[in-house]
């Protein structure tokens, strides 16, 4: 079809062609930074943590009483959790993993303070903590018993000597050799050796860029709220979170149980902001797709309605009614597509824009021409049901419009 009658009729109604046009160029640079912070957010969601999140769930006991010995009731409690059928291993440890909640610290692969440490996470169990945490060693070993004491809000802990790290924040401390063996230096200069290095661990602060840097010290946490991570068998999760916490108050009328949440619970909180984000920005993608289509729909049926006398002409010098479908279809493709090309400026502009402001990744230019497809297809699909009314227009009724 020869495009030149078109793009003649489009100059003496340009008006109606460049405000759709504009609107697609919006359209396309909104959406398609949006589908990529959406892609974005679900990539970081879905990050794997290293830790067996499906399996494990959380108890915080807090004890009270002039009576209550805190030490005495982590064993009992400990001992009682492992005896259950179903769990493969519990420990206490000074803050949970995903929850958003935690301490950190900096090392240095040398003692010097001239030198910036690397930021870190920093957790405490004892030797169990590695099984109850699902955790995979890269190398080395775990704590011994003989290495792990109770640690408590009064005691001054000594520097331990062993400590474990995830892989990479060993990289970080040592990029060019196996840090194995080698050691760390705390923020007073105290030294540990690196005794063994984890595969991965997620720390406690999703939307930090350093998650995967943590520092494990041996030792059991006796505060007055101690937290406790229990591993399960597959399965066996939710039927063992009922019963360790009938068992446990039960077991000292010294103890409340504050809270009871299944790793996956600790994480979706943690993660609520940007499932949320994403929601949202599916919102503002389906409603400016709703708006584009409709806007093609009304450039395309106000087109129909002035051109009859055109139609019913064209109809009576022969075009059949897929000539007039083609001809509407074909102006409503190049409208698309000019706006479409101005879009994609906007949306390079745009996700520059996010890029320095918010730090957000380089947009993966695979999203431009799947965006453009997208609203080939919104406009053609509009578009369909004005030019079939237009190819339906007789040459006989056109005739009498005149």
């Amino acid at each position: 079809m020869n495009i030149g009658p078109i793009i003649s009729a489009l100059k003496n109604r340009k008006a109606g062609a460049v405000l759709v046009a504009l609107q697609v160029a919006v359209t396309l640079a909104i959406v398609i930074n949006a589908i990529f912070i959406i892609g974005v957010r679900s990539e970081k969601i879905g990050r794997e943590t290293g830790i067996d999140v499906n399996n494990i769930f959380t108890v915080s006991v807090r004890g009270f009483g002039n009576g209550f010995n805190v030490t005495q009731s982590i064993d009992a409690d400990i001992r009682m959790i492992k005896s259950l059928p179903g769990v493969i291993n519990a420990t206490v440890i000074n803050q949970i993993p995903l929850s958003g909640s935690g301490s950190g610290t900096g090392l240095r692969a040398v003692a010097d303070n001239k030198i910036d440490s690397i930021g870190t996470a920093r957790f405490r169990f004892s030797e169990n903590g590695v099984e109850s945490l699902g955790l995979k060693l890269a190398s080395g070993r775990n704590f011994n018993a003989n290495e792990v004491d109770f640690v408590t809000q009064a005691s001054n802990p000594p520097t331990p000597p062993g400590i474990l790290l995830t892989q990479t924040l060993a990289d970080a401390l040592y990029p060019d050799g196996d840090a194995l063996g080698k050691q760390v230096y705390w923020g007073d200069m105290s030294g540990s050796t690196i005794i063994g290095i984890i595969e991965k661990m997620h720390g406690s602060w999703v939307g930090w860029d350093k998650l995967e840097h943590v520092v494990i010290q041996p030792g059991r946490p006796a505060y007055n709220t101690n937290n406790y991570i229990i591993r399960t068998e597959p399965g066996e999760r939710d039927r063992l979170m009922l019963a360790v916490e009938e068992k446990l108050t039960a077991l000292s009328p010294n103890k409340v149980i504050r809270q009871v949440r299944s790793m996956q619970e600790h994480a979706a909180r943690s993660y609520q902001r940007d499932r949320a984000m994403s929601i949202i920005l599916i919102g503002v993608i389906v409603l400016l797709l709703t708006i584009t289509g409709l806007v093609f729909l009304g450039l395309a049926s106000f087109n129909v309605k002035q051109r009859t006398k055109q139609i019913g002409t064209r109809r009576a010098l022969g075009a059949t009614k897929a000539d007039i479908i083609r001809y509407f279809m074909l102006e409503n493709w190049l409208i698309t597509s000019g706006g479409a090309c101005f879009g994609i400026v906007l949306t390079v502009g745009l996700a520059y824009w996010l890029e320095i402001t918010y730090s957000l990744p380089r947009l993966n230019l695979f999203y431009i021409p799947a965006g453009v497809v997208i609203l080939w297809i919104l406009g053609q699909v509009a578009a369909y049901a004005p030019a079939k009314r237009a190819a339906n227009i007789s040459p006989a009724i056109a005739t009498r419009t005149v």
